[in-house]
């Protein structure tokens, strides 16, 4: 089983949902366009093509209405261009903001195949492409739905674990338990459908990633719940 290395530093001021994006540029801005894991641009002189597609392993998103970075596995080796700036002043949304921290966590977290399931819920999960969705919207029963997308969160599932370097020893199962609050939300010039989802997988998966598409972006955070305890709160301010 693997140990994923999660670095995740929240600061101190409170943003709207909205202004993660811009959170996220004046952070690049201020790091340099030369440290490409904060963009996943390629910077590569003559490169044909623009974005390294690969998982991103330093994400931006909102915890409890505070702008939050997230760095992941050898993303956390990145961290330093960042926080080793004399200077931590950030200018976006029209203002600037001096950043400081009100909590910074490091811990290493299990990556692997089980026996036993673990329950999770998936917030703003953008999991449908185009093409997807069309396939998606032409189906008619919810059992045929949930399969599609259990199929299709399997997928977001390896390419998390390809992205930190880690290939799963045997099959697992993923089952969708609930899905709430889909609705389509702008990203990118488009609407995008996006779900909030309770569901189930023999896996172990680290907390607070992303998985699906706009995950950089503070978009289908992954959170744990104990289903004997409690079911998990999908409107809590992630």
């Amino acid at each position: 089983m693997k140990q994923v290395r999660i670095l995740s530093v929240t600061f101190d001021t409170e943003i709207a949902s909205y202004e993660t994006p811009a959170f996220r540029g004046a952070v690049i801005e201020k790091v340099g366009l030369e440290h490409e894991y904060y963009h996943n641009h390629n910077n590569a002189p003559g490169a044909r093509v623009a974005f390294h597609y690969r998982y991103p392993l330093v994400q931006y998103k909102r915890r409890q209405r505070r702008p939050s970075i997230v760095f992941i596995d050898k993303g956390v080796d990145e961290a330093q261009h960042f926080f080793t700036k004399p200077d931590w002043s950030l200018n976006f949304a029209g203002r600037e903001y001096q950043a400081s921290i009100s909590d910074l966590r490091v811990r290493q977290y299990p990556l692997g195949v089980t026996d036993e399931p673990h329950y999770y819920l998936l917030r703003r999960w953008m999991g449908l492409n185009q093409e997807n969705y069309e396939k998606y919207r032409q189906m008619e029963g919810i059992a045929e739905k949930s399969a599609f997308l259990e199929n299709i969160l399997a997928g977001h599932i390896l390419a998390f674990a390809q992205g930190v370097g880690h290939r799963f020893e045997r099959r697992f199962d993923v089952s969708i338990l609930e899905i709430q609050g889909a609705r389509f939300h702008p990203f990118e010039g488009i609407h995008s459908l996006i779900f909030n989802l309770r569901f189930k997988a023999n896996v172990l998966l680290p907390a607070y990633i992303g998985l699906g598409r706009g995950v950089s972006q503070g978009y289908g955070l992954l959170s744990k719940y104990d289903p004997n305890r409690k079911k998990g709160n999908f409107t809590a301010d992630e």
